[in-house]
């Protein structure tokens, strides 16, 4: 089968993140090994790609040397993959084979998985996992050569992909007495998980997937419930390149602020930051509202600061002083704590919701607390705020960032990264020259220093 043939019948991982780095690279014949520490998320992202493949007509069939089906298929139910329709149509099987134990084991565990595949014809083919067998040939290298080329020729004989999980002792980050298939496969993914700070931090390690290059070597994931292994990525560049006219103008409901900024556009980040009294729920709300009716557009609002009955119920009482009272149909809302999530799991819960709700408008509310929360993580915060702020930019939302702060040096990543921002002082260090700026970078810059009076009749 040629190259340009493979592709059309592609398998994919099911992830967003890694389908997009690399696609149709999971052709027929593929030998793709996961392995990590345990606990790592192993089972879980190659139950995920047989999953995305089953789905769309392939067979998978799934042998585990410890787990029952009962407790898999529940399990996997709080990711939201529902295998038990699978089962029906016949387009997933479970098999729970002995544990290995002995050479003899080994012959009869082979045995049974030859006749699952005669029978069943599956196109994907999961072991969990590799590790029993390799402990029982680790000082046999003809049989460790054996294992290696069976695993290897039965991708081509199905036609299809073979997913060896292995475990790797905690302390290590090899794969070891395998029988060399970190050399012979295909594709190999590390799954690492570690302690930081008293939260469980998450990366995944590409470290070959033959035919692609490597772009992601290491990238934050998390795994979700629903949801499964999501991958922090940021987007490949040429998804980031929309033309000038499919960007949507914003008017900001504020003759000065417009006066100044003229419109901000869709995929536009702007920082409004300010003192605490200056920038209260209430009239940041209440502006965010205007610009929303004025622009006829939904808003999802990322609270880590209020809890989501206080801005539901803010969002009420400025709907019953504006007179509108569909307003509130305007908002949803998600309260987060991030104390409470590692960075990678926090803002994939970000990225994800505003995945899902594809608002007009986006408003972090209280990114003070989110700059102080992860402090502790040297560089994770910029790291991550660069991949969110790129997949906003591709999601197309304009982003309004809210900081109540009395010293602007404590912003200076979200002032970096800020496509616009409105500083506002009194007092504020860092506004010298004036108690408000006003700027815009880009093509359309602008700046203006003023006065807070200039502002009175914005918030």
């Amino acid at each position: 089968m040629d190259g340009a043939k493979y592709a059309e019948v592609a398998f994919d991982f099911g992830v967003e993140g890694l389908d997009e780095y690399y696609p149709k690279i999971l052709v027929p014949g593929t030998l793709l090994a996961i392995a990590g520490h345990p606990g790592s998320g192993k089972t879980t992202l190659a139950a995920q790609v047989c999953y995305s493949n089953a789905i769309k007509g392939r067979k998978c069939l799934m042998v585990s040397t410890q787990e029952n089906e009962e407790k898999f298929l529940k399990f996997m139910r709080t990711f939201g993959f529902n295998f038990e329709p699978l089962i029906v149509s016949d387009h997933f099987r479970f098999a729970r084979l002995p544990l290995i134990s002995s050479e003899e084991a080994l012959d009869s565990f082979l045995e049974a998985l030859n006749s699952l595949i005669l029978e069943f014809k599956p196109q994907l083919i999961v072991i969990d996992s590799i590790t029993p067998i390799a402990k029982v040939i680790a000082n046999d290298a003809r049989r460790r050569a054996m294992i290696q080329n069976y695993f290897y020729n039965i991708a081509f004989d199905i036609k299809g992909i073979i997913v060896l999980i292995a475990e790797i002792p905690l302390g290590k980050m090899t794969i070891e007495n395998t029988g060399d298939v970190e050399f012979v496969a295909d594709g190999i993914i590390i799954l690492k998980h570690e302690s930081e700070h008293g939260l469980l931090s998450r990366k995944m390690e590409i470290r070959k997937l033959r035919g692609a290059p490597l772009e992601l070597a290491e990238v934050p994931f998390t795994i979700k419930a629903p949801g499964g292994v999501v991958v922090l990525a940021p987007p490949k560049p040429e998804s980031l390149r929309a033309p000038w006219r499919s960007r949507k103008p914003f008017k900001l409901a504020c003759k000065a602020l417009e006066n100044v900024l003229g419109e901000v556009y869709s995929g536009d980040l702007v920082l409004l930051a300010g003192a605490p009294y200056r920038l209260s729920l209430d009239s940041v709300l209440t502006w965010i509202s205007e610009v929303g009716l004025r622009n006829n557009a939904r808003i999802s609002i990322i609270t880590y600061k209020s809890l989501e009955d206080e801005i539901r119920e803010s969002i009420e009482k400025i709907s019953e002083k504006l007179g509108q009272p569909d307003l509130p149909r305007m908002f949803n809302v998600l309260a987060l704590n991030p104390a409470e999530l590692s960075p990678e799991a926090f803002f994939s819960v970000e990225t994800g919701f505003l995945s899902s709700e594809s608002p007009d408008i986006a408003v972090f509310h209280g990114v003070e607390i989110l700059n102080y929360t992860y402090r502790k993580y040297a560089g994770a915060l910029e790291r991550y705020l660069k991949i969110e702020s790129l997949i906003i930019k591709k999601l197309n939302i304009l982003t309004f960032r809210v900081a109540s702060t009395v010293n602007l040096e404590e912003l200076g990543l979200e002032m970096a990264l800020a496509d616009a921002g409105i500083l506002i002082g009194d007092p504020v260090t860092g506004l010298l020259g004036g108690n408000i700026i006003i700027y815009k970078v880009g093509e359309r810059a602008k700046r203006h220093i003023g006065a807070l009076a200039d502002l009175e009749a914005c918030f």
